[in-house]
């Protein structure tokens, strides 16, 4: 895409181009389930709309829709950006895969770097807390790792959390 775009609009300034280019982008991913004619056609109203109101996006553009080249060169970019906006849906399944993917990849990292660390002070004093709460017996935390500290913590709350909703189903 990038070639194409070094070709489109040499008649434009750098800055005319980059924001004309960008606002078309914008605009055919707002309209993306139009035809590239009527995105072009919605473009054309709508640029010719507020230059009637007198506050045009773009206020060299009027002149340029007299040329057909340069209405070609907006639909051409006009399709391009629906064959993106086309195969980003195509390929999220598989994008959303590979997130899910990494994710787990990144839990797996994380609980095998803290079965190396031992517990925090926080931990322990949070796991302190949570015995008295619930007035449960400490086990010992001497030999063992974050990883472990944080499974037993969750199991208390886990547990915690059952007995509640048990209790809210009998009344």
């Amino acid at each position: 895409m990038f070639i194409q775009k070094t070709k489109l609009f040499l008649d434009l300034s750098k800055n005319q181009k980059a924001s004309l280019i960008s606002f078309i982008k914008n605009f055919t991913r707002k309209n993306a389930s139009l035809s590239t004619d009527e995105v072009f056609s919605e473009f054309y109203d709508d640029e010719m709309y507020y230059s009637q109101v007198g506050n045009p996006h773009f206020g060299w553009i009027i002149p340029q829709f007299e040329s057909e080249d340069f209405i070609k060169q907006i639909k051409f970019l006009i399709s391009q950006y629906k064959k993106e906006i086309e195969l980003k849906e195509k390929q999220k399944p598989y994008i959303e895969k590979q997130k899910l993917y990494m994710k787990e990849q990144r839990k797996k990292a994380r609980d095998f770097h803290w079965s190396k660390e031992p517990p925090s002070p926080k931990q322990l004093s949070y796991y302190k807390s949570l015995c008295k709460k619930y007035k449960l017996d400490m086990a010992s935390v001497e030999n063992l790792s974050k990883l472990d500290l944080k499974n037993m913590i969750s199991a208390i709350i886990d547990e915690h959390e059952q007995d509640v909703y048990r209790c809210l189903e009998k009344n």
